[in-house]
């Protein structure tokens, strides 16, 4: 475990500071807060609760608070140190039907499909209100997303309790036993070539140029006679793949409506002696969308995508232009609904860090995009069915869909 030095009150305060300067200049996403937040009121009641703050962890959590308090799934607070101090879940949950179902399990206790209903007996979305209220999202699936990905947000130990009566301790501090059971995560770009002909390729994320090189020559390795599904589920982005778009498009495509604050010194000085200038930014330069001519060399075969609610910025902006430029079917369920090229601001000596959005995207026909996401064109649902059985009913039935084309 790495240790970095805690904060002072004059640290502090920088800290502060430049969080305020920095959403006050760079916030792109004002139109998106429920009516009446007053973003120097609760910054006010935020500097007070930081400078009193009794240790790093109650500070830390403070400007989580802040940052969450302005709902956008790429703008938040990073403390390191504190990430360090809790292990991995050894379970991944989220909701199902309404209902909250392990997905992923290291525990013999605890298996794929099981229902949580409630944590240390009280009913799980209680017991996670102290934690939600530090992550900021876009939307309500977005923010059941990622709660159980914070587990520095949870009790070092609790107790969850299943619709079968049982009750199963969690200790979050004891390392991770057993195989992990459930949907496979790639970790690595992943070839299937399968009986019925669909090759399924797994891309984990693009957060590493080498995936999307990876990706592109294994896209390039199928012949055009042979359908190829891209299983991007849990895939959470990185740097947008133009060049494996460039790879398979064969259509033109859009890109999306963008919206960046514009900050001009002269009209903020006229408006500051007005007594008119707002808390965050609403004067906005608009640009796109932008149109791409495909390549003589794309691939041509016929290609789908699998999503899910753990597709994420930069894999959003693929499947969203993937689908624009009519390349082929979408299934799955709703993407994440979040993306936003942030602004980044580090603290080396203290292990902190913050990004703050620095763009507000639309679909290119001027639809709303932060927190919703792109659609699939064909649902398919995750079933606590398949869960429990161990078959992957969602790559199934989206394979026999792409041959049935």
């Amino acid at each position: 475990m790495t240790h970095y030095r805690d904060p002072d009150l004059t640290d502090r305060a920088y800290i502060g500071a430049t969080t305020y300067h920095a959403i006050k200049r760079y916030f792109a996403h004002a139109e998106g807060l429920p009516a009446g937040y007053d973003f120097e009121a609760r910054y006010r009641a935020y500097l007070g609760e930081a400078l009193e703050a009794r240790d790093r962890k109650a500070f830390s959590r403070a400007t989580m608070r802040l940052f969450a308090s302005l709902r956008n799934g790429h703008t938040s607070f990073w403390d390191e140190e504190l990430a360090q101090q809790t292990g991995p879940m050894p379970f991944r949950i989220r909701r199902i039907d309404s209902r909250w179902t392990v997905v992923r399990s290291r525990m013999a206790e605890l298996s794929p499909g099981d229902v949580v209903t409630i944590v240390d007996g009280r009913p799980v979305d209680e017991w996670l209100e102290s934690a939600r209220e530090h992550i900021g999202q876009s939307s309500i699936a977005a923010l059941d997303w990622m709660t159980w990905l914070r587990p520095y947000l949870l009790p070092q130990r609790f107790t969850v309790g299943t619709d079968d009566g049982r009750q199963v301790p969690i200790d979050l501090t004891e390392p991770l036993a057993g195989p992990e059971r459930g949907p496979p995560l790639a970790t690595d770009v992943e070839t299937v070539q399968r009986k019925d002909g669909v090759v399924v390729i797994r891309i984990p994320g693009f957060d590493d140029p080498k995936y999307e090189e990876a990706a592109i020559t294994a896209i390039r390795g199928v012949e055009n006679t042979r359908p190829i599904l891209l299983d991007l589920r849990d895939n959470s982005g990185g740097s947008s793949p133009g060049k494996l778009l460039s790879a398979i498009m064969t259509n033109p495509y859009r890109g999306t409506l963008v919206s960046t604050p514009m900050t001009i010194a002269k009209s903020d000085a006229s408006n500051s002696f007005n007594g008119s200038i707002p808390a965050l930014p609403i004067t906005m330069m608009r640009s796109g969308p932008d149109i791409t001519l495909p390549f003589t060399d794309a691939w041509k075969g016929k290609m789908a995508l699998l999503i899910n609610g753990g597709s994420a910025s930069a894999c959003e902006d693929f499947a969203l232009r993937f689908k624009d430029g009519k390349r082929g079917l979408v299934f799955g369920e709703p993407s994440f609904g979040s993306t936003g090229q942030p602004y980044f601001v580090r603290f080396p000596e203290f292990g902190m860090s913050f990004r703050v959005s620095t763009k507000r995207e639309y679909f290119p026909d001027g639809r709303q995009f932060e927190g919703v996401g792109v659609e699939p064109d064909v649902s398919i649902p995750l079933t606590r069915d398949e869960l429990r059985n161990g078959i992957d009913i969602q790559l199934e039935l989206a394979a026999k869909a792409v041959l049935a084309e």
